[in-house]
């Protein structure tokens, strides 16, 4: 349960800018200490793990995103397939001895260790040579949105290896980073392999830091609310903020193509009821939490001034392309705007006036 917690409380800032509707409680129209009664919140110890950076993770990531698409295979011959091949195969699938719909392809280029295929399938083609004709017995994952049909079925794939290669990526060159930008990759903006190289460090370096001060705050959160006593909170706030996640939910299902019980069935392994309940209770604790905030923001005098809010309202016009205040009006809920900056001062007080220790992990 822990790390499905994490999951939706990470869509808190975006659920807080999505635009309101309906009669919705903010913490402007409420008393924040007639529900929670704060307990020391200074002088907390918060842990979290700041991923290293590395020269390798660096180096990965370019030949995983830019380096592979220009890869030259080689033929191999003399040795089975191993992890990494290019492996060619021809291949049908059969359920009930009857071949089903989507499960025959000849003269497909496989990536061994690519995952593109149900477990066990490239396993089983480790050791084989070319020309060998394996039968894989295997079974369909219990979710696979594919084709439903076939979940959990046990299937028999014949396949016939064709040959083998392995992939050489090129070297990366001020040229080819060129080429890159003129195929449409998207390379920051870089003209230079140095360049190139420096743009995916920082957006590594970036994301690892956002990742520490998500973990930051979570673990400062956790113990200060541990030292609170909350009443319930006003049911409109809390319908507010779980509607937000479920939104911020369906937005990222769709990225991936997903309805919501979909990508819940499949990332957290939960139907509709579990997956209501579960954003009832996060919405609870989120409604929670913005309290605590808002009392130690009342208590250390951290409300955003409008200085601070016109700040934050062209940052945002910047950032998601409004041209005009009218239109960023119609578009995002500007109180939850403002409450989602009192977070942030409210978070960089608490950070500022504890024992923060960092634990450095290397990116694998």
């Amino acid at each position: 349960m822990k790390k499905k917690i994490c999951v939706t409380a990470a869509v808190l800032s975006a659920s807080l800018l999505l635009t309101a509707c309906g009669n919705k409680e903010y913490l402007k129209n409420i008393k924040a200490e007639k529900y929670v009664t704060l307990g020391e919140y200074k002088g907390i110890t918060a842990t979290a793990e700041k991923q290293e950076v590395t020269d390798e993770l660096v180096e990965e990531l370019i030949a995983d995103s830019y380096l592979a698409a220009k890869a030259e295979k080689l033929p191999v011959t003399g040795r089975t397939v191993q992890e990494g091949d290019v492996v060619n195969i021809d291949f049908a699938g059969y359920r009930d001895g009857v071949a089903f719909e989507g499960g025959t392809a000849a003269g497909f280029d496989l990536t061994i260790g690519s995952g593109q295929f149900i477990a066990g399938f490239e396993e089983g083609l480790i050791g084989a040579n070319i020309g060998d004709q394996l039968s894989l017995d295997l079974k369909f994952p219990d979710y696979y949105p594919g084709n439903p049909d076939l979940e959990g079925q046990p299937v028999v794939f014949e396949v016939t290896v064709n040959s083998i290669a392995e992939s050489k990526n090129p070297e990366l060159t001020d040229e080819l980073v060129e080429e890159l930008s003129t195929a449409g990759y998207n390379v920051g903006g870089s003209r230079t392999a140095e360049e190139l190289r420096q743009w995916v460090r920082d957006n590594c370096e970036q994301v690892a830091q956002s990742d520490y001060d998500s973990a930051i705050e979570a673990d400062l959160a956790s113990k200060i609310m541990e030292n609170c006593t909350f009443q319930d909170p006003p049911e409109e706030l809390v319908k507010r903020l779980t509607e937000g996640i479920e939104k911020s939910m369906s937005a990222r299902a769709a990225s991936y193509n997903m309805t919501l019980a979909q990508y819940m069935q499949r990332s957290q392994q939960l139907d509709e009821t579990g997956y209501r309940t579960l954003f009832e209770e996060e919405g609870l604790r989120m409604a929670k939490l913005l309290i605590m905030y808002q009392a130690i923001a009342d208590r250390e005098g951290l409300a955003p001034t409008k200085e601070e809010i016109a700040e934050e309202i062209s940052e945002q016009m910047a950032a998601y392309g409004y041209t005009s205040e009218e239109e960023y009006q119609k578009n995002v809920d500007k109180a939850s705007m403002e409450e989602n900056l009192m977070r942030k001062k409210v978070v960089a007080f608490l950070k500022e006036n504890g024992n923060l220790q960092v634990t450095a992990t290397t990116v694998d």
